[in-house]
């Protein structure tokens, strides 16, 4: 992935990104280039999830959901203070729903835990580990047919579903039965545990950090793409360690330097037809390693109290090696591929404060993301090697609060310059889909957020996005085909967000609403924008009305509360195609309960 998501500090590959988020002390989303400081896939930004910690305290808490599609979930965290040095919590999570398909497919039957310990033995050093761990034993979510009306069977229809009325109906019955068997809620594999931790020792002008990691995933869900049945593997041993020297604050200079080192090896292996004789693989990768070393740091400098100047760098060596068979398709033969990346990275910027409510700023920052390989043999004719991407981002704006910090008004204006972009647009309907490097894309767009106090009791929000993202010299090698001019996938024009939260003071109590809706621009899920795969321009909205006595909380909400089917990925081909679709959640209701103690 292009954009690095990170649990207390460590890097999680894509496919353990998908297990309950719970007990969150911190959610923090930085768009942009981030390598210099997150290092690896940070070229897009990074996602920072940030666990609650144990207390030297024994508070606990209870959350109790229960909602439509028989919905249930309970979430319990507790303290408990062992010494004056030693602190523990324990958090448990349980999910389960009866499913968004018609089949009973998309649902859950989640378990998640995490035992986390906070060691504090003097007021130099600070210690803390945790252990997490991930079951999900519900039904893999079935892919829907798109874009084909379902009355004629045969004009195409771009935001037709296969049964029209209810776009998360999967079932393939009578006139739209498949000749391939009929869609059926298939068992959900998935297991992942997570060991980490943050070791601190904090000298009179430093803090020294050492942040170890290791992380072990098993996931094998099988699922239908349409009216046709599929299952895909993926296996990660992962490990992780990082070194960093941050200054305490003290002086004009603030800086960090650090030395990370990992190594993730993978395997996979998607079949399609496994209920069939015929049954065949589409990829297989017997043996992926990615394993790297990096030195970086970041320089801030206070020229005077109004302005800063930042710097910063990190040099990377990464070495990927694989193996696998080709698609079987077009051969099943050997392939092997082994191939080191070594970059640098910089960040440099500047911030000056207007006046001591404003603030602008501006940054130039390099991204980079390390080179893949197409599961075929390398030959004299034609290599199986995919070029690392490159990024040169500008960005520029300000923050300033305004009428005794009641309104808030953030700008940013960004230009994003990407290089041998990595490239794929899946087709089921194909035995092999090349990946590939496309020359040059160029994103421009500027980011405003506003927030409005409006009385002691009213808040506003407005969240406005406009990011033109075209392709400028892309063309596919394998096909001759120039895709100039079209968007990347998943890149609408514009999106915007507004939302209103009112309390209501009762005695000791307090009454709050909250609600918020989404809207966003059309775009396609490919890069070949085949037909089906088009989002149309979509909003949704949430709400929800809470009674918070303090020590306990009661209240109802609502998700998606139009019902709109919206995309959250998309294939071209299918059965009878002209796409297939995941999509997000239906409508969804329930209650909810907390009570602290």
């Amino acid at each position: 992935p292009n954009v690095a998501f990170n649990v207390a500090g460590i890097y999680v590959p894509r496919e353990a990104d998908s297990a309950a988020f719970f007990d969150v002390q911190q959610l923090e989303i930085l768009p942009g280039p981030q390598g210099t400081l997150y290092g690896r896939s940070a070229i897009g930004g990074t996602i920072n999830l940030t666990p609650t910690r144990p207390d030297f305290n024994n508070d606990g808490q209870t959350l109790l959901e229960a909602g439509n599609y028989a919905a249930a979930h309970i979430t319990v965290t507790q303290n408990y203070k062992a010494s004056d040095a030693v602190a523990l919590r324990i958090a448990l999570d349980y999910a389960r729903n009866s499913g968004f398909n018609t089949t009973g497919a998309d649902s859950k039957n989640d378990t998640s835990a995490r035992l986390s310990a906070l060691i504090n033995p003097n007021d130099r050093l600070s210690m803390y580990f945790f252990f997490q761990g991930a079951n999900k034993a519900g039904y893999f979510q079935n892919l829907v047919n798109k874009g084909l009306d379902p009355n004629t069977l045969t004009n195409y229809c771009e935001q037709c579903f296969f049964y029209g009325s209810n776009a998360w109906n999967d079932t393939r019955t009578g006139r739209y039965a498949g000749p391939f068997g009929t869609p059926k809620k298939q068992k959900n594999e998935y297991k992942v545990y997570l060991a980490g931790g943050q070791v601190d020792y904090r000298f009179d002008w430093a803090t020294l950090s050492y942040i170890p990691s290791y992380l072990y995933l098993d996931s094998s869900p099988s699922y239908w793409l349409s009216a046709l049945e599929s299952t895909n593997s993926a296996h990660h041993n992962q490990l992780t360690q990082e070194l960093r020297l941050a200054s305490n604050g003290s002086g004009p200079y603030k800086w960090l330097a650090g030395l990370s080192y990992f190594n993730d090896r993978s395997l996979g292996t998607e079949y399609l037809f496994p209920n069939l004789p015929f049954a065949f693989y589409q990829n297989q990768v017997s043996f992926n390693r990615l394993q790297g070393e990096s030195l970086f740091g970041q320089l801030t400098y206070s020229v005077v109290d109004a302005m800063r100047l930042t710097g910063g760098g990190r040099i990377s060596s990464t070495k990927r090696d694989a193996n696998g068979l080709e698609v079987q398709a077009i051969g099943g033969l050997p392939y092997t591929f082994a191939k080191t990346y070594t970059h640098f990275d910089f960040k440099v910027g500047a911030e000056y404060d207007l006046t001591s409510k404003i603030m602008v700023y501006g940054n130039v920052q390099s991204g980079y993301q390390q080179g893949t390989f197409n599961p075929i043999p390398n030959t004299p004719t034609q290599s199986n090697a995919v070029q690392p991407e490159k990024l040169l981002a500008y960005t520029g704006g300000f923050k300033s609060r305004w009428f005794d910090d009641r309104l808030q008004i953030n700008n940013e204006f960004y230009y994003y310059d990407y290089h041998n972009l990595i490239i794929q647009a899946y087709s089921i309907s194909k035995p092999f889909n090349p990946i590939f490097n496309g020359n040059k894309v160029g994103i421009v767009g500027d980011q405003l957020d506003i927030l409005a106090n409006l009385t002691a009791h009213d808040q506003v929000n407005l969240n406005t996005g406009y990011s033109r993202s075209r392709n400028k010299d892309v063309t596919d090698p394998f096909a001759g085909v120039s895709y100039n001019g079209i968007s990347p996938p998943y890149s609408p024009d514009y999106t915007a967000e507004i939302g209103y939260s009112h309390s209501i003071p009762v005695g000791d109590a307090t009454l709050r609403a909250h609600i918020d809706w989404r809207f966003e621009g059309s775009w396609y899920a490919d890069y070949v924008h085949n037909k089906g795969t088009e989002q149309v321009a979509s909003n949704k909205g949430d709400a929800s009305l809470t009674w918070d006595a303090t020590q306990w909380t009661a209240g109802i909400w609502i998700k998606n509360a139009t019902n709109r089917a919206v995309i959250a990925a998309t294939a071209a081909a299918g059965l009878p195609g002209p796409a297939t679709a995941y999509l997000d959640d239906p409508r969804t209701y329930g209650v909810r309960f907390t009570v602290k103690y």
